[in-house]
């Protein structure tokens, strides 16, 4: 079969729009007519993120009906390389599979990779992508631990062998690819392209002149970049002239609120002058208060001292009161006495007199 050189659209793109600017998406056409070219039954790939490479594979699978099982591997937490983050990553890489992919053979283990091994048979795996950490360790890990899983002519594909940031993956790459045949990409972070075990599949793409059609993706994939960002660019300006609209805009609007600003100013001068003027009044009656204030408490102090004799005065007179109410008593005892006194002298006087008048009564008889 005939090697293909593509220019597909990768619907992924409409519902991320960061898959465009991803470091594998220079990489994706050849993902894609790789897919085709090979038609791998199982693959897998270690490391996932938002998916562009993934769903570079799942386009293939879908465009050309390919019936195969796609396994992508990742915990969707990050690491120390790409950062942590939260569900929203794989919230996204599930969307796109529902909205897009969803007819397709595609399984998501949310597992390391090391947890994962024991979900597939040795032998099994025709293309595995190896996209974790980029330290050299863990890429020799990934690459030891994994390689029995590759099938007869398997594929394995290594992202990040040209890594700007010189990860140790390049180092690990620089290694590896002296010991088996292989292909590389040296622009988009580099990919390497592995063939550990038999190079079957390598002639074939010998055959097709690989090497050539290598070219042809790097140049595309370079042009597209420097496409992408003139399209950035000229974005930019236009934005910066929307920007400089906008803030020109803003500034004639500042200048009708400094004018604004400047009379409602004049007008708060003109409040404060009123309100000084009341504040002066305010202060002058005030004091008038004050002098009232101070007469009212004087006043209150003699009435206070007044109010204080009159109470010694009626105490005074209270005492004498009850002086004379107990002076009163005393007559009147002594007044009592008199009478029963008299009352009795009476008795013996009317007893005498009626004595001398029966007397005199008898004498003249």
């Amino acid at each position: 079969m005939d090697w293909e050189i593509s220019s597909p659209k990768f619907e992924s793109d409409e519902l991320n729009d960061k898959l465009r600017v991803a470091p594998w998406e220079g990489h994706r056409n050849f993902a894609y007519d790789l897919f085709r070219y090979i038609v791998p039954q199982v693959s897998v790939e270690l490391g996932t993120h938002y998916g562009c490479s993934l769903f570079a594979f799942a386009q293939s699978m879908k465009n050309h009906e390919l019936d195969v099982s796609l396994f992508a591997v990742d915990t969707w937490r990050g690491d120390d390389q790409a950062g942590f983050y939260g569900e929203e990553v794989i919230g996204s890489v599930t969307d796109i599979i529902n909205k897009r992919f969803s007819k397709l053979n595609i399984t998501l283990l949310r597992k390391t990779f090391d947890e994962a091994l024991s979900d597939f048979a040795d032998e099994s795996i025709d293309l595995l992508h190896i996209d974790g950490l980029h330290t050299y360790e863990a890429v020799s890990h990934d690459f030891e631990t994994w390689l029995p899983k590759v099938s007869s002519n398997g594929i394995v594909l290594f992202h990040d062998v040209y890594s700007p940031l010189e990860y140790g993956s390049n180092r690990f790459w620089q290694e590896i690819k002296e010991q088996y045949p292989h292909f590389e990409f040296r622009h988009s972070w580099g990919l390497g392209v592995l063939f550990p075990k038999g190079n079957d599949r390598y002639k074939l793409l010998e055959n097709v002149n690989f090497k050539d059609k290598a070219l042809i993706y790097e140049y595309k994939a370079l042009y597209k970049f420097e496409q992408l960002k003139n399209h950035d660019l000229n974005q930019m300006v236009v934005e910066r002239d929307k920007a400089i609209s906008s803030i020109e805009a803003l500034v004639i609007e500042r200048d009708k609120t400094i004018f604004s600003n400047e009379e409602m100013i004049i007008e708060r001068d003109n409040v404060i002058s009123n309100n000084e003027g009341m504040i002066s009044d305010l202060k002058l009656a005030f004091k008038n208060s004050e002098q009232l204030v101070t007469e009212r408490d004087k006043l209150i102090k003699e009435y206070e001292t007044k109010l204080l004799d009159l109470q010694n005065t009626i105490a005074k007179n209270s005492i004498l009161i009850n002086e004379q109410d107990l002076s009163i008593k005393v007559c009147n005892e002594q007044i009592d006495k008199l009478k029963q006194e008299i009352s009795k002298k009476q008795e013996i006087i009317d007893y005498v007199n009626s004595k001398r008048i029966i007397f005199n009564f008898k004498k003249k008889i």
